[in-house]
């Protein structure tokens, strides 16, 4: 009997607890490609020079590699460091041929590694995830009920992609993926009130502090992971 790697992460996942399991998905993957090519690439000059070709690391991304790679633990600054000059020589270049150019625009093009790599894989997973709901997997679809549901931007993916696939046969799983979201929302909104009626004079800041992971939810909630790419959906 084959093993399922993919709905067994997607099934841990949401199991987890995650307030959108698409979201830590998501994370999941773009944290380790990063430690991969920081473990891997970083040092390598044929991967540096296609990178620097490519024009580099989106903004996200860059950060994202610069933050891993200057942890006390890490020893990747180095290699931050050679690709960053590898791309200030290229623009050094650029700039004399702009010069020739006079007053034609400068454009830049950035062609994402990152992104190419978490688009290409997070597209097997919401493809499989789609598969599993519109198969009326009853395994999955008691997990997914269970579930914390999705962000804003990933439940507007997710009907997305379940209407061009079942067409008008559609409606019944959209109406589960409704009853999973507004049940997670409402609760969501409940501790929200609360945040806000605590901030009041009478309660101690331990009062505060009680329920102050609140507002990161709701961000998390409505505007889904940090870096997620909204044109997708």
């Amino acid at each position: 009997m084959s093993v399922d790697v993919t709905y067994f992460r997607i099934e841990r996942i949401i199991r987890s607890g995650a307030e959108c399991f698409l979201c830590t998905l998501e994370d999941e993957i773009e944290r380790k490609y990063i430690d991969g090519y920081l473990s891997e690439l970083v040092m390598d000059a044929k991967a540096r020079e296609k990178l620097v070709e490519g024009g580099g690391f989106c903004n996200h991304h860059f950060y994202r590699m610069l933050a891993t790679a200057t942890r006390p633990e890490s020893s990747d600054g180095h290699g931050i460091a050679l690709i960053s000059q590898s791309i200030i020589e290229k623009f050094v270049q650029d700039l004399q041929k702009q010069r020739k150019r006079g007053k034609e625009a400068f454009s830049q093009t950035i062609e994402c590694p990152a992104c190419a790599y978490l688009a290409n894989l997070t597209e097997i997973y919401d493809r499989k995830i789609v598969e599993l709901l519109c198969s009326r997997n009853e395994e999955f679809e008691n997990l997914f009920k269970n579930s914390k549901g999705l962000c804003i931007p990933h439940f507007a993916l997710l009907l997305k992609m379940i209407k061009d696939t079942m067409g008008k046969q559609s409606q019944e799983i959209i109406e589960t993926i409704i009853d999973v979201e507004e049940k997670n929302f409402s609760q969501l909104k409940s501790e929200l009130s609360e945040y806000i009626r605590r901030q009041s004079y009478e309660f101690s800041d331990k009062d505060r502090k009680a329920v102050e992971d609140a507002l990161l939810k709701c961000v998390q909630k409505i505007a889904g992971r940090r870096g997620i790419k909204h044109d997708n959906v």
